[in-house]
């Protein structure tokens, strides 16, 4: 049994468009409404349009009042089954509803108008008596499966075709005419809706994709703000452990020494608080040079030797934060994964790359990349810099120590 659709289960046709309830979604809801309201004003044109055209040769034909009346009736009632199938068709849609007895009713109700009165007097007129049975083929057309719309156009006109040949042979009208002009109104109408059907469904999906666009910019900059308040505290804790860890060992041997120590840790804590009070509210902004002289401070904190090499006031403002966030990493990895007695941090142009190196001599043991999560780590300095056309480089140097390398070009 077939089941209801907002769109079409072929990839490659056009189809109607989504629910009725769908609000838009876009940033201009405005824009959304207004292409609604053209696609339905427009649909209603060809509805009002397939009717109107035989009213006219209706009112020249020199005919009973009970038969015009008939006529106009039944007119009437292809007309509004054809309006209600295309204003429908903007909706949810189910190929079952052609199934229900008023849609084949009213099927036959315009070919018999074909059938009766394209057997004119020769009339030009009498071959717009295929557009009630075209119109509503074309409604109905939009409620089936792309994969089937083009058979069931196809049968459809053959079906016009023959009624309106059968009639005009009958009557000794022009055959060829009547056939030529009942096989291009079915075709025509028909693709004209589905053409219009589909420039619908085509501006709804632009209209999700723009807001699923706004919802993946939202996302971005969460991952950013998450990797970011990784990078801050995760920095900051681990020295501050470390420091902790070294005033309790103190306690009862060194007291002085436990007492600068403790001061560390609220001097690390305070800052910790006020770089991530600043990220919150976004105005965190800190360069390459403030990044290399914090972590200078923290690592000979935790007493390792660090010096910096090169110009890192040469490293473009837009690549700053990429390698200040390589920076932190490669001081938290030193101090939660080496017990390292020297740290060089070295900045270099090389052509047109900016290379920026965190080594140490400490006994190294690579990142267990499984451990840490999408979006931080090195995993996520990877993926940072991939973003730019750069790569990171992490393993253990021989004999001892560990580097980390970020390349990126300015």
């Amino acid at each position: 049994m077939a089941a209801a659709h907002a769109r079409p289960d072929d990839a490659d046709a056009p189809g109607p468009g989504g629910a009725a309830t769908r609000p838009p979604s876009s940033g201009r809801p405005d824009d959304l409404a207004r292409v609604r309201t053209f696609t339905r004003w427009s649909l209603i044109f060809v509805a009002v349009m397939t009717v109107a055209l035989p009213v006219v040769d209706l009112a020249g034909r020199d005919l009973a009042p009970a038969a015009v009346a008939a006529v106009a009736l039944a007119l009437l009632v292809v007309g509004a089954e054809q309006l209600r199938l295309l204003l429908g068709a903007m909706d949810v849609v189910d190929e079952r509803e052609l199934r229900r007895p008023r849609v084949p009713a009213a099927g036959l109700v315009a070919l018999a108008l074909l059938a009766v009165l394209s057997s004119g007097d020769g009339s030009t007129g009498q071959t717009w008596w295929g557009l009630p049975f075209a119109g509503l083929l074309g409604a109905a057309t939009l409620w089936l499966p792309a994969r089937r719309r083009r058979a069931f156009i196809v049968a459809g006109a053959v079906l016009a075709a023959a009624v309106g040949g059968a009639a005009a042979a009958a009557s000794g009208n022009d055959v060829l005419g009547i056939l030529i002009a009942t096989v291009v109104a079915v075709v025509f109408i028909a693709v004209a809706d589905v053409l219009q059907m589909w420039l619908w469904d085509v501006t709804v999906r632009l209209d999700e994709a723009r807001s699923t666009a706004g919802e993946l910019a939202v996302l971005r900059e969460r991952l950013r703000f998450a990797a970011d308040l990784h990078d801050v505290q995760g920095h900051h804790l681990q020295a501050i452990s470390l420091k902790a860890e070294l005033a309790r060992r103190l306690v009862g041997t060194d007291d002085d020494g436990a007492r600068r120590h403790a001061a560390d840790v609220q001097d690390l804590t305070l800052k910790a608080l006020a770089e991530t009070r600043a990220l919150v509210r976004g105005y965190r902004r800190v360069g390459l040079v403030t990044e290399l002289e914090n972590a200078v401070q923290i690592l000979r904190a935790a007493g390792v030797e660090t010096t910096i090499t090169g110009t890192p006031e040469q490293v473009p403002e837009p690549l700053q934060p990429l390698f200040g966030s390589l920076v932190r990493e490669g001081a938290t990895n030193l101090l939660r994964h080496t017990q390292a007695g020297r740290c060089t941090l070295s900045v270099r142009v090389e052509g047109t790359d900016v290379v920026l190196r965190v080594q140490d001599d400490g006994v190294a043991r690579p990142p267990d990349d499984a451990e840490d999560e999408p979006g931080t780590g090195v995993v996520g300095l990877r993926e940072r810099f991939a973003a730019v056309g750069g790569h990171v480089e992490a393993g253990a140097l021989p004999g001892r120590g560990f580097a980390l390398t970020g390349r990126a070009p300015r």
